[in-house]
């Protein structure tokens, strides 16, 4: 994250995390979760797949 807040990028992170969902979608064999992102201020980034029932 230091490189992207140095680089001017850090403003872009949340779009690119948000395409993390879509990916997930398009993937069709599992959802995409998360409850926290450094992006959006969260103390860690905690992503993962669950298999679709």
């Amino acid at each position: 994250m230091e490189c992207l807040q140095e680089c001017g990028f850090f403003d872009l992170v949340p779009a690119m995390c948000h395409l993390d969902y879509t990916m997930s979608e398009l993937g069709g064999a599992s959802n995409f979760v998360r409850e926290y992102t450094l992006a959006s201020g969260g103390p860690y980034c905690d992503c993962g797949y669950k298999k679709k029932a």
